[in-house]
């Protein structure tokens, strides 16, 4: 809560009794609690709008990524081992050439 032990409370009451007196005590004690449920009360619906505005900004950001993600072209599964390989490298000579053909190209 606020840190306010048993013993602060206490005096807090006593100090509340010599100021109101017994016989107004129970009204502003009442009215105490109404104003204290009304502000806890205005307290969790400010907390509860901010979350829910906070959540739907998340929302927008995840469904914005989506639609860039979506929008843009995906490589298909299996075009990538159709393509033959590019480099001119060795690797790309066939096993089937001969030292010969290689030559030649050089």
């Amino acid at each position: 809560m606020s840190g306010i032990g048993f013993s602060e409370l206490l005096l807090l009451a006593l100090i509340a009794l010599l100021v109101v007196g017994p016989r107004r005590l129970p009204e502003v004690a009442r009215t105490a609690g109404q104003i204290s449920r009304t502000a806890r009360t205005a307290w969790q619906s400010l907390k509860s709008e901010f979350q829910a505005e906070l959540d739907r900004e998340h929302n927008r950001s995840i469904l914005a990524a989506e639609s860039e993600s979506a929008s843009e072209p995906e490589p298909e599964a299996g075009s990538e081992s159709e393509s033959p390989p590019t480099s001119d490298g060795p690797s790309a000579q066939s096993p089937e050439e001969s030292d010969d053909d290689r030559s030649e190209r050089s």
